[in-house]
């Protein structure tokens, strides 16, 4: 069950959709949680709430009530919030002031993370999509000045880590303001550059997989390996020189644990340090995927290129180190998951209060990745999917449960089955457009 909430009888569904929401995703126990709407307490705190902001807020918080409280009847009640917040948002877009306001921007990408909560058919990640374009767009019409405040600058990289995961689902290439602001971040502590750092690798990735037509694009082999290489060892640098505050410790088990995938697992300083280390995890899966298929087709259509010959054994080399790298990356995933999912090492299993959903959040795609990587075994790909279907039962994020249905059966995520799963209500087609 979620963790427990506390109201007085005079609390209204709204003041307890609210609380619910702040509990579980409004981080506060260090510098590197202000990516996940910890901005939010400032704002409360200081600001008029606007009825876009408080409505998105609301949604958010009635879809996570419904779960805890197994009451289905409250999604109708979620579903008009959001859609409330759609209205009010497309009022705020009809004026440069109120686009460029800090609480429409983030109304915004709370409706993106509703879309993953209530997520229940192909059309909820195509709306998420939307939402996150959206958001991007009105960037731009906020101006790079806005990264001079804690506010706007930690909207900017929440975002931005949004805009990478999409685009990295899409194939898409990273819009140029995310670039472009990306190198322009001069105010970072070293902490928060090294994550910026990590994110630029991620931009180049990007847009490396968009200049190809589709994954097995053999057009320029040589290219793609050459420059995900290149790619690769400057993820492995990072990871050798990250910041203290980033190493995390490895729990060796005394007896195993089917909570626990192998014999070990991680703790870490905080739970943005956590989905720090996850990303970088994920996008060098990626990296390294691309290296050995190019690999593969170059070495049988082209065995006298000169890139398999420059360097001694370069193509048995790169193919064991990427091989080895990619079950690495894999099983530390994997080992991330007890932190993140609330592993009680004392019971040998999860504590009786489940986690903040935003772990949730944070784990579906690094776990997905790990477990449709070519490399993985079997066994670890049913645990991952069963990770996957536990979010979605216990923590009530529905975008899980067709990652782990097309997990089991081997297909890809955009091959949609809406009838592999309980349908949430949906909206009643409201849509917004953001040409301001």
């Amino acid at each position: 069950m979620l963790p427990v909430i506390s109201f007085s009888l005079g609390t209204s569904p709204d003041e307890q959709a609210t609380c619910f929401f702040f509990q579980n995703y409004v981080l506060q126990q260090d510098m590197f949680s202000r990516g996940n709407f910890q901005y939010l307490s400032d704002i409360y705190g200081c600001e008029e709430i606007g009825s876009a902001l408080a409505d998105s807020v609301t949604s958010l918080g009635l879809v996570g009530l419904a779960h805890f409280w197994g009451a289905s009847n409250i999604l109708a009640n979620a579903t008009a919030k959001y859609n409330s917040a759609l209205k009010s948002i497309s009022t705020q877009l009809r004026t440069i002031e109120g686009a460029k306001a800090d609480q429409t921007i983030i109304a915004i990408m709370l409706l993106g993370l509703y879309e993953t909560n209530s997520c229940n058919s192909q059309h909820s990640m195509e709306t998420w999509t939307r939402h996150i374009t959206g958001a991007s767009a009105l960037l731009q019409l906020r101006g790079k000045e806005q990264l001079r405040t804690p506010i706007g600058y930690h909207l900017f990289i929440h975002l931005r880590t949004q805009v990478i995961t999409n685009c990295i689902q899409r194939h898409a290439k990273i819009p140029q303001i995310i670039s472009e602001w990306s190198q322009d971040l001069d105010c970072e502590t070293a902490e928060q550059a090294a994550a910026t750092t990590l994110s630029n690798l991620a931009i180049r990735y990007c847009n490396l997989r968009a200049s190809m037509s589709s994954f097995r694009d053999y057009s320029d082999p040589e290219r793609v390996i050459s420059t995900a290489c290149t790619l690769d060892n400057e993820y492995d640098m990072w990871a050798r020189t990250c910041p203290l505050q980033y190493i995390y410790q490895t729990v060796t088990l005394n007896e195993r644990s089917d909570d626990v995938f192998s014999d070990h697992y991680h703790v870490y300083s905080s739970i943005w340090i956590a989905a720090i280390w996850n990303n970088y995890r994920s996008a060098r899966i990626l990296v390294n995927e691309l290296i050995l298929d190019q690999l593969g087709y170059l070495s049988q259509v082209n065995p006298e290129s000169n890139l398999l010959w420059e360097d001694h054994c370069f193509y048995e080399n790169q193919i064991l180190t990427s091989n080895s790298t990619l079950l690495q990356l894999c099983y530390d995933i994997c080992a991330s998951v007890p932190y993140f999912l609330g592993y009680n090492p004392e019971s040998r299993g999860f504590t009786d209060q489940a986690p903040k959903s935003v772990n949730g959040n944070l784990l579906i795609w690094p776990l997905y990745t790990a477990g449709v990587t070519g490399m993985v075994s079997d066994v670890m790909r049913c645990w991952v999917a069963g990770r996957l279907q536990w979010i979605t039962d216990v923590m009530g994020i529905r975008q899980a449960a067709p990652l782990a249905y097309s997990m089991v059966r081997r297909q890809d995520h955009l091959l949609w089955n809406p009838e592999s799963m309980e349908i949430f209500p949906s909206s009643d087609g409201c849509e917004l457009a953001y040409d301001t």
